[in-house]
């Protein structure tokens, strides 16, 4: 099995690196799910750290709950991980991958590995009913962000091929987002063609196809969203010049604090421009 490095996350790789760095102070010859679970839990971003906080989670006392036994126990090798894995561990990883491509992702993050140690039952014998809803519910999931624009500077390596959209580019845009993303989107983006100030700016590639869109002002006025990139494309830096193309307008329009709608690659925006989660009251 092999995980390559361009495939995961930053906060999933610490995680896997947590979860080793527990599998050797266990002296376990195998990475196990307990382990996977510590790693996630212990990664360090502000979601988990939430999570943990509202379920009263304590990973050295997490530590001292579980047993593990490894008689009988077949295992294999995952790139990169150095530490063999167990064949339980290895149908964990599977799901979450399952999980990822489900959701139309490209990098295999430490939600969803959560939500697959909870969904196969691995979480069961050392966490109740109540902290697994928590987690699946807080550090699974989709969540708001914001961002204080007061503070945002514009980024001067953002890509030329990026524009407002206009009148005939409408029909090309409902079509790439059927193909990339379905029709969620679809009814939002047709209603604001009929806006006299277009809020969405496109991405297309040099053969005139778009690629990529970004939009605000769809749903709430100060809200950031959505915003897609085509599959194959999403490793070219095609989202963050559209997310910094929107802020730099939205920072023109008088905004000063923005909302980004059900933000899926929290550590993406975290990354690209300092946006902090939404607390759940």
């Amino acid at each position: 099995m092999v995980l390559k490095d361009g495939l995961l996350t930053k906060q999933m790789s610490i995680a896997f690196g947590k979860a080793e760095q527990e599998c050797k102070q266990a002296g376990s010859p195998f990475l196990m799910p307990e382990h996977l679970l510590i790693g996630c839990l212990d990664d360090g971003s502000s979601t988990m750290k939430e999570a943990k906080q509202k379920c009263g989670i304590d990973i050295d006392v997490l530590k001292k709950q579980y047993f593990l036994s490894y008689e009988n126990l077949s295992f294999e090798r995952c790139e990169p991980l150095e530490i063999p894995i167990s064949v339980t561990t290895k149908l964990v990883i599977e799901q979450a991958i399952s999980y990822m491509r489900n959701y139309n992702q490209i990098y295999l993050n430490e939600g969803h590995v959560l939500k697959a140690l909870i969904m196969t039952g691995q979480t069961e014998k050392i966490l109740t009913q109540a902290q697994n809803n928590i987690l699946l519910s807080v550090a699974t999931v989709s969540r708001d962000m914001y961002l204080d624009l007061t503070t945002y500077k514009k980024q001067k390596d953002v890509l030329s091929n990026i524009k407002m959209v206009n009148d005939r580019d409408a029909e090309g845009l409902v079509r790439f987002i059927i193909k990339e993303f379905g029709s969620r989107w679809t009814e939002s983006i047709k209603l604001e063609f009929r806006k006299p100030q277009s809020s969405i700016f496109i991405c297309k590639d040099q053969e005139g196809d778009i690629v990529g869109f970004a939009a605000f002002d769809i749903h709430q006025p100060g809200h950031f969203g959505p915003m897609g990139v085509a599959k194959n494309k999403r490793a070219e830096g095609i989202g963050e010049s559209l997310l910094h193309v929107c802020l730099v307008r939205m920072q023109k329009r008088g905004y000063k604090e923005i909302v980004i709608d059900n933000a899926g690659p929290i550590e993406f925006y975290e990354k690209t421009c300092n946006a902090k989660v939404v607390p759940i009251k």
